[in-house]
């Protein structure tokens, strides 16, 4: 993002000062990526969690209960690099924008901008979550070029050729590059331009005009922008909205509310039935509740939709091996685990159907490489224990039981293997202390 530099220059380099609106709004951005650091957020790459923390953008919230994201999210950033440029933009757009517009337009202006842009990301892409100042500095970078465009303002032709031409390379450039590099969301930027076009170009016919008939204009322009924002907002809500149903769904599959997730996979299927993602919870909610046909249609739906569709090949998986259908398991499951070859859990569940399948050497790789993938999961030793057991390889299944009992303390399964690993090395009292502990923890008399 360079073309921008030369468009402010070119108007500053006369007068040097320090634009007040400008520093403020670069003060507020810093000031928010400064408590994110000190809270514990990371300096680099935030979480998605922790972006949501701070306000960031995504349907399922902005669409439901917290509109104010559409806002908050325009000044929080994802790391330092994403700040660092978005705050160079603004610095060179703004010098050059507290020329033309008085200091009340500039902000509204810009927070016009930032809405359009998080409006559009919410049309766009509705389950991302999304934050930055970008898509306001588009608007900004709109809103000059149609005020110079059109604003008749006193301004030699030849600069003003020369700037113009300097802001659409801008927008054309850092455009062309947003679409060409994966993360950048071009749906703010151009939601932002289209935004700040459109109010610069109403702005435009009165930026000349005496103080109080340019005060009354932006008034009535800004006015007619937010009625025009909230009418946009209410039509993607209304055609987006199953965001929130399907983010209530997702959070009820995790609880095990299953009941709970179908009702609000069905509601999102009735307005939205090509949504892959709600086919998919809907089937696995289905599976855990034993319906199998119904968790079958619904898991093959979301992979018609979206296929190689990872959630939904796991849960297809997971259903095959149910219903004793091991080598269509085992096709799925193999796609899966070669597009997501640290996929712990598809690892595991692979390992399991090779096992029933009587192939031990290659159930045992799936095992280490689950172990590999995810060493803080005592489900894969446990079953790399287990395999091991079964070939009669009870010292090297020693270590892997050991270790998923370390790692889950719990586990009355792993007792039992231990108990017979222990037994087969004729270590009899360590095998009585593991039978015993397996027979507690599955009677539920163990004490914390």
């Amino acid at each position: 993002m360079y073309a921008q530099a030369a468009a402010a220059q070119a108007s500053s380099q006369a007068v040097a000062y320090r634009p007040p609106v400008t520093t403020a709004l670069m003060g507020i951005n810093v000031g928010v990526f400064a408590l994110m650091v000190l809270s514990g957020v990371s300096f680099f790459s935030p979480s998605v969690g922790d972006l949501l923390k701070w306000g960031a953008n995504n349907g399922a919230l902005s669409l439901g209960t917290q509109p104010w994201r559409m806002l908050t999210s325009t000044y929080v950033h994802g790391g330092i690099v994403h700040i660092a440029l978005n705050m160079w933009c603004l610095w060179n757009l703004g010098k050059l924008a507290e020329r033309i517009f008085d200091r009340w337009t500039y902000v509204l202006v810009y927070t016009a901008c930032g809405i359009g842009g998080s409006i559009a990301s919410l049309w766009w892409h509705p389950t991302v979550v999304g934050v930055g100042a970008s898509g306001a500095i588009f608007g900004l970078a709109g809103a000059l070029i149609a005020a110079l465009y059109l604003g008749r303002l006193p301004v030699p032709k030849r600069a003003m050729q020369g700037t113009l031409r300097s802001l659409v390379m801008f927008a054309i450039y850092n455009i062309v590059f947003g679409t060409a590099v994966p993360g950048i969301d071009n749906s703010a930027h151009v939601g932002g331009l289209i935004t700040g076009l459109a109010v610069g170009a109403a702005l435009a016919p009165h930026l000349t005009s005496p103080l109080d008939v340019r005060h009354a204009w932006r008034n009535w322009v800004l006015i007619g922008a937010a009625l025009v924002l909230s009418g946009a907002f209410v039509a993607v809500k209304k055609a987006k909205g199953y965001v929130t149903p399907l983010q209530s769904a997702s959070e009820a599959f995790d609880r095990g509310e299953y009941d709970q997730a179908i009702a609000n996979s069905q509601d999102v299927v009735k307005h939205a039935p090509d949504n892959a993602s709600a086919h998919a919870v809907l089937g696995a909610s289905y599976l855990q509740k034993k319906q199998f046909d119904k968790a079958e249609q619904s898991l093959k739906r979301a992979l018609e939709l979206k296929p190689r569709y990872a959630f939904a090949e796991y849960w297809l998986g997971v259903l095959y091996e149910s219903t004793d259908r091991h080598e269509e398991a085992r096709k799925v499951l193999s796609d899966l685990v070669e597009q997501q070859p640290k996929l712990g859990g598809g690892l595991v569940l692979l390992g399991y159907v090779l096992e029933q399948e009587h192939r031990s050497d290659e159930a045992i790789q799936m095992y280490r490489r689950a172990a590999e993938a995810d060493p803080k999961d005592p489900d894969a030793q446990r079953r790399w224990g287990n395999a091991l057991l079964k070939l009669d390889k009870a010292a090297e299944a020693l270590p892997h039981l050991e270790e998923a009992q370390k790692l889950d303390t719990k586990d009355a399964d792993t007792e039992l293997s231990l108990g017979k690993a222990y037994a087969a090395l004729g270590r009899n009292e360590e095998a009585g202390n593991a039978f015993k502990a397996a027979k507690e923890l599955s009677s539920g008399t163990d004490k914390p």
